[in-house]
């Protein structure tokens, strides 16, 4: 969702999607009432049409579950990579990038311009050590630089960050 879209919705939309964005179960009566208490007069019906109009507008793309730490890592690797240049770097991209998104623990997958031609994050899980090897080892050929830098998510804004990948 870019920026304009976003600041072209009204406070009522925009508080619904911070509430879903936090708990996607959270019923529609919860969130009304969350709303009258910032002094919105809505109704869980209401909240029901918002929400309905936001899915069919396509700015609610859908939902998922969030696991906890039980079942997988906060640990993350940042993966730079640099590759030979070539007549066909865009598809050695578009490669890596078919590859990186096949891998279950991908996060994100983005070409970048500069000194690096692609990023990439992926989560670090338990018995997976060091997932960015993997892809470096299989593009190996076509690489001739990386960083591989390991990062842990903490207090992060969902919602921004959900609207960052948008």
């Amino acid at each position: 969702m870019s920026g304009e879209t976003w600041s072209n919705l009204d406070k009522v939309d925009q508080k619904i999607i911070e509430i879903l964005n936090t708990n996607a179960r959270t019923p529609s009566k919860d969130i009304a009432v969350e709303l009258r208490k910032m002094g919105h007069d809505v109704s869980d019906r209401t909240i029901r049409k918002r929400i309905e109009r936001l899915e069919k507008s396509g700015i609610i793309k859908g939902y998922k579950a969030v696991l906890t730490d039980v079942a997988e890592s906060n640990d993350y690797e940042a993966l730079l990579l640099k590759f030979k240049v070539t007549k066909s770097l865009d598809a050695l991209k578009e490669a890596v990038r078919e590859h990186v998104v096949s891998l279950p623990y991908y996060l994100f997958v983005a070409n970048i311009d500069g000194e690096w031609n692609m990023l990439i994050v992926l989560r670090t899980e338990r018995g997976i050590k060091n997932p960015g090897s993997r892809i470096i080892e299989k593009f190996s050929e076509d690489v001739i630089d990386y960083r591989v830098t390991k990062f842990d998510f903490k207090n992060i804004n969902i919602v921004n960050m959900s609207l960052l990948l948008l």
